[in-house]
């Protein structure tokens, strides 16, 4: 067992080259078998025990000649040579065993065991221990050469199993930070989905005539400006409607406003019915309605469809008015400058005047 000076630069080397090993090892058990099969290489042994405590748990392994880590059994000599050094923080050499430790040579020798390293490490505050013996008989002086091998052995492998072990505890708080920020993220985008929910059922609600379905004035602003500016851009004709309902007074004082709230009903539906999805209708305000659409129809021939639409809607059972209305219509030239605002104020102003003028027919 009398290391040389060529064996001792082979050692070195070898401790060097399973130090690069351990930073590689991807487990606990990965340590293990790498230092299953440097330990005999290193110190000649033919057997030993690796015991090492996290804090909280005792890793133990023992190898044999096959060199491959196996679980030690708790009657295991060389565990409780391992556990009294770690205690004692001393290293243990047998032969020579202290008189108080209460095991003779005739019981290691009945185990077969000749000599017996036992090695804490590190040596303040030990962690672990390294246990290794051989069947052959050795001098004391013989197994203190190999206390230096020991000690980097031992060193070595409790800081690659605490590297493992912080590694491992890292990667924990990773997954759990990883799935924190996974379900912060899924609530932030369930949030952020109600927001916009919500949000768009505010504009909804804030662009809608809630007695017809159609868009208020707000809405009717909001989109026909939109159509306007398409319709210059493309250089194509639009038209603005606006629309009155007749006598919707008269109905009101003879059969209620709720029956009055029935023809701006009916006159919504009618709406709706004689003009496409993409034309902005709305109803602006009391019974006035005002349409922008972008169609090349001359104004005779939007008249005359909505008057077809007036003719093919049923009114409701029972129904004790008719529906008419007054209409002023307007066509936007794309290449005048003239707003949304004054367009609708023309058509308002020709409805007015087809009004003035069914009154004096009649």
């Amino acid at each position: 067992m009398v290391q040389g000076p060529a064996e001792s630069s082979v050692v070195l080397r070898r401790l060097l080259a399973l130090a690069r090993d351990f930073l590689q090892a991807p487990d606990l058990g990965g340590i293990l078998e790498l230092a299953g099969r440097a330990i005999p290489d290193l110190l000649h042994s033919d057997g030993s025990l690796l015991v090492v405590h996290d804090g909280e748990r005792e890793f133990v392994s023992e190898f044999g000649r096959h060199r491959r880590p196996m679980p030690a059994p708790e009657a295991s000599a060389l565990l409780r040579h391992g556990r009294r050094a770690m205690a004692d923080r001393t290293p243990i050499l047998l032969p020579e065993i202290a008189p108080d430790f209460g095991k003779g040579e005739d019981e290691l020798a009945a185990l077969g065991i000749a000599s017996l390293i036992a090695y804490p490490f590190p040596p303040v505050r030990p962690v672990g221990a390294l246990v290794s013996v051989w069947y052959r008989q050795g001098y004391r002086k013989e197994l203190a050469r190999l206390i230096p091998t020991l000690r980097l052995l031992g060193e070595i492998t409790g800081a690659a199993l605490g590297n493992v072990s912080f590694r491992k505890t890292l990667e924990d708080r990773i997954v759990t930070k990883s799935s924190e920020i996974e379900e912060a993220a899924r609530v932030y985008a369930v949030e952020l989905l109600r927001r916009d929910s919500v949000e768009e059922e505010i504009h909804r609600i804030s662009v809608t005539d809630m007695m017809t379905g159609l868009l208020n004035r707000r809405g009717f602003f909001l989109h026909a400006e939109r159509s306007l500016k398409l319709a210059r851009r493309q250089h194509v004709p639009a038209t603005l409607v606006f629309i009155d309902i007749d006598g919707l007074k008269v109905i009101n004082d003879a059969y209620g406003h709720d029956v009055g709230d029935d023809v701006i009903e009916d006159m919504g539906h009618i709406l709706q019915q004689c003009f496409r999805d993409a034309d902005v209708v709305a109803r602006i305000g009391g019974d006035e309605f005002a349409v922008f659409t972008i169609d090349t129809a001359q104004p005779d021939v939007l008249l005359g469809r909505m008057q077809q639409s007036l003719a093919d809607f049923t009114l409701r059972p029972d129904c004790p008015y008719r529906i008419s209305f007054s209409t002023g219509i307007v066509q936007c030239d794309p290449d005048s400058e003239l707003s949304l605002s004054e367009y609708l104020l023309r058509a308002d102003q020709l409805m007015y005047e087809q009004k003035r003028k069914r009154v004096s027919d009649s």
